[in-house]
């Protein structure tokens, strides 16, 4: 038997270990409940201090009275060819990964001065009965929100490298809306073929040939912002831009989302939906729109007069009683 001393070294020993040993990959231990949660990760992880301390953090309400028109943004320009990937149940959340070696689908214009390469999605989505995307509108959460990122390519060599470094990252946002007519085509007909495969954790499949314009909407207006990707860790070298217009989705290939776990096969530890994190403060970031009425585009740049008095309401849902015309956030 050990003597008290002795314990205490070995148990001193085992910590050191442990610590050492996911030191490297950090990855595996955050997750959104308990002390591995939101609150924390700025704790856990000394390099993720910034959860904790930024103040250009993400995800945040989008109020339509701070939004301000700039005439100087610029359409957004995706490429339209299709790339192969790795779709994955990570026990925490689902992720679409883009295969290595590929033809770049590069992501330009708009708020951003330099080319980003599409490199991952995230799958933001509630458990039956809960909205779940992260961003709201006026605060309003929608069923699903998809997270495209892509990473500065004219000055970083890879993604890891780019977060870490000031405007190194894009995430383009768009909300998705349930189809409730069957004349509403949907955005989730290829892509919800691949929901089953990756049921449970450590699930993938391979995807070929995805185009994000599958997802994309069918418009040109999109609110921006600089802020921070959403997860661990948290870095503060994210360009936002959220599409003004939704995608739409079945109710029956909303269900496939509502059937991922976060367990494995032979151990259910709950549905993978519901873990977002809590919105941060804006914190006086300005947030700029493209969204603008036809006396905002006019030739005559004083023809801006009166914009900022008009009010929104948001009509987010069919149930709702029909609400006066606005120029912001045709969400509909």
């Amino acid at each position: 038997m050990l003597k008290d001393g002795q314990s205490l070294i070995h148990l001193s020993i085992f910590t050191f270990c442990f610590i050492k040993s996911v030191e490297g990959d950090w990855s595996k231990w955050w997750n959104y409940d308990g002390i591995s949660g939101p609150g924390y990760w700025g704790i856990m992880n000394p390099s993720w201090s910034i959860c904790t301390l930024g103040k250009l953090q993400s995800p945040i309400n989008i109020d339509p009275l701070d939004l301000q028109f700039d005439r100087t943004l610029d359409y957004v320009r995706i490429n339209k060819q299709g790339v192969s990937g790795l779709l994955e149940n990570t026990g925490i959340q689902l992720k679409f990964t883009v295969s290595e070696g590929l033809a770049p689908v590069n992501i330009s214009g708009g708020p951003l001065a330099y080319r980003y390469q599409f490199q991952e999605i995230y799958f933001r989505f509630g458990e039956p009965g809960e909205l779940g995307s992260e961003h709201t509108i006026n605060g309003k959460k929608f069923p699903i929100e998809i997270q495209i990122y892509g990473f500065n390519s004219d000055l970083y060599k890879n993604i890891s490298q780019a977060r870490e470094n000031p405007r190194g990252l894009v995430a383009v946002s768009i909300f998705v809306r349930l189809a409730e007519s069957i004349y509403r085509k949907s955005n989730f007909e290829d892509f919800s073929k691949y929901l089953d495969r990756v049921r449970y954790k450590e699930d993938s499949v391979k995807v070929p040939n995805l185009s994000l314009y599958q997802f994309i909407p069918d418009t040109e207006e999109f609110i921006t912002y600089e802020g921070s990707s959403t997860q661990p860790g948290c870095w503060e070298t994210v360009t936002w831009i959220l599409y003004n217009k939704p995608a739409y989705i079945t109710k029956q290939q909303l269900e496939l989302f509502y059937r991922l776990r976060q367990g494995e096969s032979n151990y259910d530890n709950g549905p993978l939906g519901g873990k977002f994190r809590p919105q941060q403060p804006l914190n006086n970031r300005p947030l700029r729109t493209s969204i603008a009425l036809d006396a905002m585009t006019d030739e005559d740049p004083n023809c801006i007069e009166g914009v900022d008095s008009i009010e929104y309401v948001p009509n987010l849902n069919p149930e709702d009683e029909v609400q006066p015309y606005s120029p912001f956030l045709s969400l509909s």
